[in-house]
């Protein structure tokens, strides 16, 4: 059984805790966070510690890591939070839900997490760093580059790609072949037909492009 630490310990950390409390090839023994939030609490049972201490508490050679970061800043904190761990020498576990359909050949890419009903196609790529929420589609030959964010019932349509760093809201679709540029904000339920610009918001229900840049919207909209 490996021993786990969750990067988060908030709303995503307790959702990714309940799934692996059921599953045995895993034991979860604490979770780690930026030093400010150390002493903010845990949705877990499990000690939390700030990021400066935690090579102290929990050795990188008897632990692993699993992201359970949120998607702030358009997942430039949870991106920030891996690559430190990684400098501290943590093997960051790339976890699949029983329940996921993982049929690509593709090594799934380090530290990401495909979660129940998702459906990696054959041909597909998933990047470093990845959450596949539940009942997501990553279709044929597509690709999630590194630091994506694929929320509940996405679709990543045939030999489409979504840029490294993105976030893909609910039940919103890539049609097929279309490119997703770096940073964008995929709206729920929007509907991409074209490529799209790095750094761009397209929100349903046309998906046309928003009147800001991806980090002006995070900024006063909190995503």
């Amino acid at each position: 059984m490996q021993k786990i630490i969750l990067a988060g310990n908030a709303v995503t950390a307790h959702i990714i805790y309940a799934y692996l409390e059921d599953d045995i090839r895993y034991a979860v023994v604490g979770c780690v966070v930026d030093d400010a939030y150390a002493a903010s609490g845990s949705f877990t049972a499990v000690p939390c510690v700030g990021i400066s201490s935690v090579v102290e508490r929990f050795s990188p050679a008897e632990v692993r890591v699993i992201m359970a970061a949120g998607y702030d800043q358009v997942n430039a904190v949870r991106q920030g939070m891996f690559e430190r761990l990684k400098a501290l020498g943590y093997v960051m576990e790339t976890y699949v839900h029983p329940r996921a359909n993982v049929l690509t050949k593709n090594p799934l890419g380090e530290g990401s997490l495909i979660m129940p009903g998702a459906l990696i196609e054959p041909g597909a790529t998933v990047g470093a760093d990845c959450l596949i929420w539940g009942n997501v589609v990553v279709a044929h030959d597509a690709a999630v580059e590194d630091h994506c964010w694929l929320a509940a019932g996405a679709v990543v349509s045939g030999m489409a790609r979504v840029g490294r760093g993105s976030f893909v809201g609910v039940n919103a679709a890539i049609a097929n072949k279309v490119e997703v540029g770096e940073r964008n904000i995929v709206g729920g339920a929007a509907f991409i037909s074209k490529c799209t610009k790095p750094n761009a918001v397209h929100l349903a229900r046309s998906g046309e492009p928003f009147r800001c840049t991806a980090e002006e919207y995070a900024q006063y909209f909190g995503v």
